[in-house]
């Protein structure tokens, strides 16, 4: 490559990023917040649902939570990310609101901070 076209490649990707992020938050396109991330399902909800146990911000954290989860019995729970750079530790295997409502009582007994979220599309 010619270094004139070289020197404008380097400035293309330097000025392009520049110029659109503007325009796109003045469109209104965001990056997702951390709440935007917490789906908390409603009673009754038919949506697919998980049992959220917690977020953090690191995976040690999130690795230092699952096992306290598994630890009290919650052994298919299971690590992912929340696509608003945290960790999530959960189990995904409710099958109705009422199963969901059943095991977060049982793990808020056991001290855990469980909340039924709204499962992200895939």
């Amino acid at each position: 490559m010619r270094p004139d076209r070289l020197r404008l490649a380097a400035a293309l990707v330097v000025a392009v990023p520049l110029l659109v992020y503007p325009l796109m938050l003045a469109s209104g396109a965001r990056f997702p917040s951390p709440d935007d991330c917490v789906r908390v399902a409603p009673a009754g909800s038919t949506d697919a649902l998980d049992l959220v146990f917690g977020r953090r911000d690191t995976v040690p954290e999130a690795e230092e939570l699952l096992e306290q989860v598994k630890g009290v019995g919650y052994v298919d729970a299971e690590l992912r990310a929340d696509g608003c750079q945290r960790c999530k530790v959960l189990y995904d295997g409710i099958t109705s609101y009422a199963q969901g409502a059943s095991s977060r009582a049982e793990a808020r007994r056991a001290g855990l901070e469980a909340e039924i979220e709204i499962q992200p599309p895939p």
